[in-house]
């Protein structure tokens, strides 16, 4: 049917090798082609293609790209069982190489999408088709198990427990069961209640009948053989493709995202394969100026839509010299609201960013002035030499069954949260001139724990002349039970989550250090070992006291990377 300016055809069937039958809608540009084709493979009903985030087929179409929306295994109109993730490797091979061969294919093929639509993008890749010229795959993972499950080594339970009821919700459709479909869409908006429950992988029925597979994500809490099938960069590796990797500062899947394309960017570029990396001010959902309730400005919209364009018009249709020519990375400053660009991506740790031209690696000792570091108004410090003679050691007491909050990653204002005595606060001097920070941030802190194994979650806030603390980085590491027969403290190293930020001269940085940030990743019980967390019930959450030593002798350190090339009539 003729849609809009250009054709539409509907429920064109794919056969996979084993006749399984894929259902896509596709939509072709005006004339006879030969056409390059987009093809964007997803488990929400081919209807959405996306719209949620990107321009409507529509409009691709009618600049010219054959463009192919495809429900994947067991999703929508398509025949077989979902299974997610693991399907998409062989599935991926046979929809590119089908959609390659349409009517009016110039035979050239790139794939677009974003969440699980950007996922199937590596795992296709995984499998290299011939046909595959690039992708561009937006806030997902090739690595599902550090890249989008559990980035800090803790189920991001805030994310997925939502999720797996959207993807229930669909079942359920499929099923003819339209009470539990209402049920999971008011389960998938609301799931307060459900985010508290103990074990964390405790059946419910909706998901017991209609997505059971969110069980094993729950019963896999460390890397094993289960992830191992679930991650792709190695053979991505062995032969990539060229790849526009989309990220969001406040997407709860940026570490696939940077994971993913500093994996590529170290195996090296050719003018015939080469990555970009774009990463703006954005949450999962939308992508635009405003997330959160802040607006970042008129430009923070990161003019994606003709970056696609360009991108896939290098590939697919005729060679952009300019592309090749320009950064490679494109990323968003929060606090100057400005689109910064560099050769190489600076968000590893400060080690490894420090080789780049103009950055130094600017170090903060955790300290006391003599009080308690307990509370925004305590007695702990960041100065950049230490301030004690002897050691001093602050403590707090985290309690599993009232666990501390954080529920994303964005610039939220903390500083009410802080003043609460279950965590330990350090807080600098101001600034003495604006620093431009860009990488993630290193830890070293010293601490045991009675009543562990426990976490410790480190928190870095921007502190402004207000009074406000917001939110910058975030990481964990589990803090071993300490001995009774033994008074070694654990030295632990936390690479925190990356950020990129103008820190304003008068400003001050505080590093909150707690026991839980709930629910954005799940808690610690307290007590046992990890591998069990996923069993711990409502009588398995305990009390842990953490100790943190600050000593002159071994200190403990906050290191970021400061970029001293962007000078202040550039901001």
């Amino acid at each position: 049917m003729d849609y809009a300016g250009v054709k539409a055809e509907f429920d064109q069937v794919c056969v996979l090798r084993d006749g399984t039958r894929l259902y896509a809608d596709v939509y072709r540009p005006p004339g006879s082609g030969p056409h390059p084709v987009l093809l964007m493979r997803q488990p929400y009903g081919k209807s959405l293609a996306s719209t949620v985030t990107y321009a409507h087929p529509v409009w691709y179409a009618r600049h010219g790209f054959i463009v192919v929306i495809q429900d994947v295994r067991g999703r929508g109109k398509s025949e077989g069982v979902f299974r997610p993730f693991v399907q998409e490797v062989d599935d991926g091979y046979d929809a590119v190489e089908w959609a390659a061969s349409l009517p009016g294919s110039s035979g050239k093929v790139g794939m677009y999408g974003f969440s699980y639509q950007g996922s199937t993008q590596w795992a296709a890749a995984a499998a290299r088709p011939p046909h595959l010229a690039a992708i561009a795959p937006g806030m997902c993972a090739a690595d599902l198990y550090h890249g989008m499950f559990y980035p800090h080594g803790r189920f991001q339970i805030g994310s997925f427990l939502p999720w797996a009821f959207q993807l229930a919700r669909d079942e359920a459709r499929r099923a003819g069961d339209g009470e539990t479909e209402m049920a999971c869409t008011q389960t998938m908006r609301h799931p307060d209640a459900l985010l508290w429950r103990m074990p964390v992988g405790e059946k419910h029925p909706i998901l017991t009948r209609y997505f059971p597979e969110y069980y094993d994500w729950c019963a896999h809490p460390v890397y094993d053989r289960y992830w191992e099938e679930r991650n792709w960069i190695g053979k991505v590796l062995e032969a990539p493709v060229p790849a526009l990797h989309i990220g969001g500062w406040y997407d709860n899947y940026l570490a696939g995202t940077l994971q993913t394309y500093e994996a590529l960017e170290r195996a090296g570029r050719s003018p015939d394969c080469f990555h970009r990396l774009i990463i703006g001010p954005w949450v999962h959902i939308p992508w635009g100026r405003k997330a959160g309730g802040f607006d970042f400005g008129p430009d923070a919209d990161g003019h994606l839509h003709l970056e696609h364009l360009r991108w896939f018009r290098h590939w697919l249709v005729e060679r952009d010299e300019e592309l090749e020519k320009e950064p490679p990375v494109r990323y968003f400053e929060y606090g100057s609201n400005t689109w910064r660009t560099a050769w190489r991506s600076a968000f590893g740790p400060p080690q490894a960013a420090e080789a780049a031209d103009g950055a130094e690696t600017k170090r903060w000792h955790l300290g006391s002035r003599g009080l308690p570091a307990n509370g925004a108004s305590g007695g702990g410090v960041l100065t950049a030499e230490p301030v004690q003679r002897e050691a001093a050691v602050d403590a707090f007491v985290y309690d599993a069954r009232l666990p501390m909050f954080c529920d994303s990653y964005l610039p939220v204002d903390r500083s009410a949260l802080e003043d609460r005595f279950e965590m330990l606060n350090y807080t600098s001097d101001p600034l003495e001139r604006t620093l431009h920070a860009a990488g993630s941030p290193n830890l070293t802190v010293r601490c045991k724990a009675a009543g562990g194994p426990t976490d410790l979650v480190a928190i870095l806030t921007l502190v402004d002349e207000g009074g406000a603390s917001r939110f910058l980085s975030i990481g964990r590491a589990e803090v071993p039970a300490a001995s009774g027969e033994s008074d070694e403290w654990a030295e632990l190293a936390i690479v925190m989550r990356p950020f990129a930020a103008e820190l304003p001269q008068g400003s001050r940085l505080r590093l909150e250090l707690t026991g839980s940030a709930f629910p954005l990743f799940a808690r610690h019980p307290n007590g046992m070992p990890a591998q069990r967390l996923p069993e711990a019930g409502p009588g398995d959450l305990n009390m842990a006291t953490v100790a943190v030593l600050t000593d002159p002798e071994k200190p403990s350190v906050l290191e970021i990377t400061i970029d001293n090339l962007i000078r202040e009539d550039e901001v």
